[in-house]
């Protein structure tokens, strides 16, 4: 039986409307929560190809968990830490590559840093505002699949918490700098393929410029909420 609280998540995750904060529980979500993973990863076809991945997954929850249990600090702090983490661990420029897709081809140096910078500052301070959201879950790590360009997945399930039974995918990529995060699926539900979606709609409507000063407010607007609980 599907809870409540496992009904209402899902029907944020759905929710696709730009001005909205519900990806906050997608990106990085049980990497943040896990205090230890419940189950081996299944056996894959290429165990060497896999283990680097996990490892990365590990080592991020360690860390993430460390600063959750920071409670007597201000929100703004943990906030920092946890993004010296994520910028670690996820690759932005390829994710904003794939959110923008071929409007991607149409920038200039300067305009393509731009987006990365403010695209990954609204990942790390959605996230941000909605730390006490967690507590004790666990994760179960059931799961990897080798994909195209070898990419690999690491599949996990939340256990315990309101989110109880929520299946989080991680795909992860091999760069110049090692393995990176890439994209995540919750629930079968692309966090990228969600930003192309909404980002098409502006851009075809408006232009990059329109796009940046979006994100630029909702930046603004999420980095005000985090002060006001530090």
């Amino acid at each position: 039986m599907v809870t409540r609280e496992r009904t209402t998540m899902m029907t944020e995750i759905r929710e696709a409307n730009f001005a909205t904060k519900r990806w906050a529980l997608g990106w990085l979500a049980s990497v943040l929560l896990a205090p230890a993973f419940a189950t081996p990863v299944c056996a894959a076809d290429d165990p060497e190809l896999t283990a680097a991945p996990r490892a990365l997954i590990e080592r991020a929850a360690n860390q993430i968990v460390a600063i959750l249990a920071k409670k007597d600090q201000p929100a703004s702090v943990r906030v920092g830490e946890i993004e010296t983490v994520a910028y670690e661990i996820f690759d932005f420029t390829t994710m904003s590559k794939l959110v923008l897709a071929r409007n991607w081809r149409k920038l200039d140096k300067a305009k393509r840093a731009e987006f990365v910078r403010e695209f990954k500052q609204h990942l790390s301070r959605t996230y941000g505002t909605r730390l006490d959201r967690y507590d004790q879950e666990q994760v179960d790590v059931y799961g990897v699949q080798v994909e195209v360009r070898n990419d690999v997945s690491i599949k996990t399930r939340i256990l315990g918490g309101q989110f109880d039974g929520a299946e989080i995918a991680y795909r992860l990529r091999k760069g110049s700098e090692g393995w990176k995060i890439i994209d995540v699926v919750i629930e079968g539900v692309s966090l990228v393929s969600n930003y192309r979606s909404q980002f098409a709609e502006v851009l075809n409507s408006g232009t990059i410029d329109d796009l940046l000063a979006k994100l630029r407010d909702k930046n603004f607007v999420v980095e005000d909420e985090t002060d006001a609980k530090s």
